[in-house]
């Protein structure tokens, strides 16, 4: 896997539009430089950090190889560059909180090596597209990412191996087929067939037990996502801190909306359900559970969409 920052100040919303990073082969005098040939290096799961206007908006996987292709009809309008190029498909994953350089550029600039850097000596961006990352700078880069959005180094290999996403798609496009089963069958179909995927394995190594109640046997733990898996982007699919690891009551409670979570993590109960019932299924209102604000951000798309006060 290798590693790449991409300066997009003049593209970034049309590249971010069409799903593809693009560089010319040549300018009009017919020259190149390694800003632009580089794009050939990059590779299906490489990740790019990008930068606009100084800041990371975006972590970018690319879904293929880079491929020889045309202008997009989409930058014309800008009126930059040869025809003949290069371009990328990638998945853009966008920042909750977007990283301003400028705040880490001391420890970048120690990091980034000193051949084909993206940074010059005084920590401006160098002229030019596409750079290389060092892998101590990318280590570095993750480890911000971790700690200001959630995003974990782990989602996005999961991401750059394509796994999940192609077990997906191929499920969707299967159960789409499979006219006779009710949609509770495909629901739990799909559970079923993602609680075995990596990111099942991903919130294992997060704590082999589940959230609420502490069971540990992992053949009784299910990956449940708390932004539901068929209204997430493929980036939120794979994004380790969209899952709750829970035993089969406390998943099945949280998947229909009769328990969620407040903001500081206190489990919300819904009043619909009695106290006979809560004790049965062991809840109670003192259970709570840590969150990253990464969790946060999901946990409030599930308070809001999901949840069932009543």
């Amino acid at each position: 896997m290798n590693f790449f920052l991409v300066f997009q100040n003049k593209s970034y919303h049309k590249e971010k539009s069409g799903g593809y990073l693009w560089a010319p082969q040549k300018n009009e005098k017919g020259q190149t430089f390694h800003h632009w040939t580089d794009m050939k290096k990059v590779k299906k799961g490489d990740i790019i950090f990008n930068s606009y206007d100084t800041e990371m908006l975006s972590v970018l996987v690319a879904k293929e190889d880079c491929l020889e292709r045309e202008r997009p009809s989409s930058l014309d309008d800008l009126k930059l560059w040869h025809k003949d190029g290069w371009m990328i498909l990638v998945e853009y994953i966008d920042l909750v909180r977007p990283i301003n350089y400028k705040d880490y550029m001391e420890d970048i600039l120690k990091l980034q090596g000193e051949k084909y850097a993206p940074f010059n000596k005084i920590g401006r961006g160098n002229t030019g597209y596409l750079f290389r990352v060092s892998l101590e700078l990318a280590e570095y880069l993750f480890q911000i990412l971790e700690d200001t959005n959630g995003i974990t180094k782990t989602s996005l290999v999961l991401a750059n191996k394509q796994i999940d996403i192609e077990i997906i798609e191929d499920l969707e496009k299967e159960l789409k087929s499979t006219i006779s089963l009710e949609q509770t069958e495909k629901e739990l179909i799909v559970k079923s067939r993602i609680g075995q995927t990596l990111f099942k394995k991903a919130l294992l190594k997060q704590g082999n037990k589940c959230r609420l109640c502490g069971v540990t046997d992992e053949r009784f733990l299910i990956a449940s996502h708390i932004k539901k898996w068929s209204q997430s982007s493929n980036d939120e699919r794979l994004d380790v801190n969209n899952g709750l690891l829970l035993c089969p009551n406390h998943d099945s409670l949280f998947d229909k909306g009769y328990i969620s979570f407040d903001g500081d993590g206190t489990i919300l109960v819904s009043e619909s359900i009695d106290m006979s019932t809560k004790v049965f299924l062991n809840i109670n209102g003192t259970m709570n559970i840590d969150m990253n604000e990464r969790q946060q951000y999901y946990m409030e798309w599930h308070r809001v969409n999901i949840y069932k006060p009543r």
